[in-house]
């Protein structure tokens, strides 16, 4: 069987009656490219099952079913437990609880270029509106039009507004809504998904977004082209009234982000870490051993971002943007971080307690407590107590086994 071209991922949680609409809709694409399916859930108990099964004995392309237990609103890992299962080299993901238009696909493929992301949306419709849209009235066409004028209005408007905020540059905007959106599978797996510790309703698709922005894909707009229709639903229980309350709020909004996330399509340690050197130290020996020690990958492609911008003191250098996290690595006991190093996230020092109150202070050897901060990054607001730091037992550092694979020449020589 020829490899797919385009791999639709859908995501659902017991609405078997909205998943069943929705994979009609899928099933009666115009289309010549070829497709997969993969329904990713999250956990049904419900007859979820039964309706993937109907609609897989009849489908025309290869498809699949992935769930797990549920345990909570997990939107970010079923889809990227959908991408796993998936072929195709180029993804489209849509919730279960819309429904596509005949040209929904093709809309976004002809809008693709390479890096970028096309960006659709929803049209919401109203609880009257879901009931008359019945596989009959999918199989004719004949459910656009159950779409509010105002909601018409609101799309247009949301596109305006992406063409706008393109031009200028915003670092954040135009955001990402992961109910209708189609990536190349390189540009998904180079920030390495969805990030997975996202639990409960939103801002996964924020992050992933802003992510992808520090990657350097940038977004489409494809509305005015097509549009999803969402079916009425009751909202998620973890769904908040204002966003700002929402639960992942905090960890959307923290400051240490990495481009590539630690806990996403595939789950990364602190041994792959990688980091790019911002200055010369005095003694290359103690940065090659802090180096080996935490398992760090030195990264040699310029055009490639690293995890970590490590500036070490004494030294020379200074940050320069080079990472997504500013680590100042304080090799002796010096009693302040240096102006070059104001600007770091993470202060590594051999009794962890120099630093700013708003930065994380951590002893040079501490990989536990490294890998937390990256994790979680600080949960705090403006005028709330100092971050605390962060102890462990301090074990020596390791031998310097194979630092002169891992450093230039320059940095492995002491010198006086």
């Amino acid at each position: 069987m020829p490899t797919p071209q385009l791999a639709i991922v859908v995501t659902t949680y017991q609405m078997p009656g909205h998943l069943r609409r929705c994979l009609e809709s899928i099933h009666l694409q115009r289309t010549r490219r070829r497709l997969e399916v993969i329904v990713a859930d999250d956990g049904s108990r419900d007859e979820t099952a039964e309706v993937v099964a109907e609609f897989a004995s009849r489908a025309s392309f290869p498809f699949r079913f992935v769930t797990h237990e549920h345990a909570g609103f997990q939107a970010a890992r079923s889809r990227n437990d959908g991408v796993r299962q998936s072929t195709a080299p180029h993804l489209l993901f849509v919730d279960g609880d819309c429904v596509l238009p005949p040209d929904h696909v093709d809309a976004h493929l002809s809008a693709y270029r390479p890096g970028t992301v096309t960006s659709g949306y929803c049209v919401r419709l109203t609880e009257e509106a879901s009931r008359a849209v019945t596989l009959e009235s999918i199989e004719r066409g004949e459910f656009e039009h159950l779409a509010a004028v105002d909601e018409l209005h609101k799309l247009a408007a949301m596109h305006r507004k992406a063409w706008w905020y393109n031009l200028i540059g915003h670092p954040t905007k135009p955001a990402l809504r992961s109910t209708d959106f189609s990536i190349a599978r390189t540009d998904y797996e180079r920030v390495n998904g969805f990030d997975q510790r996202f639990c409960g309703w939103g801002c996964e698709d924020d992050d992933l977004g802003r992510r992808l922005k520090a990657a350097g894909v940038r977004f489409v707009s494809v509305l005015d082209r097509t549009r999803v229709y969402h079916l009425w639903h009751p909202p998620a229980p973890s769904k908040t009234t204002e966003w700002r309350n929402g639960a992942n709020v905090a960890y959307l909004q923290r400051p240490m982000r990495l481009t590539r996330c630690l806990a996403g399509l595939v789950a990364r340690t602190n041994r792959n870490l990688t980091v790019r050197l911002a200055g010369e130290p005095r003694d290359g020996s103690a940065l090659a051993r802090l180096i080996c020690h935490h398992g760090w990958q030195i990264e040699c492609d310029a055009n490639r971002r690293a995890d970590l911008e490590l500036l070490p003191w004494p030294g020379r250098g200074r940050f320069r943007g080079q990472g997504d996290v500013r680590v100042m690595a304080m090799l002796d006991d010096a009693v302040r971080v240096p102006w070059s190093g104001r600007g770091a996230h993470l202060v590594l020092s051999p009794n962890g307690t120099i630093g700013r109150p708003d930065q994380i202070r951590l002893r040079l050897a501490d990989t536990g407590g490294m890998w937390q901060a990256l994790l979680t990054g600080p949960h705090h607001l403006a005028g709330s107590d100092p971050l605390p730091q962060i102890q462990v037992a301090d074990p020596s550092l390791a031998r310097p086994v194979g630092t002169a694979a891992l450093l230039p020449r320059s940095l492995t020589t002491s010198s006086t």
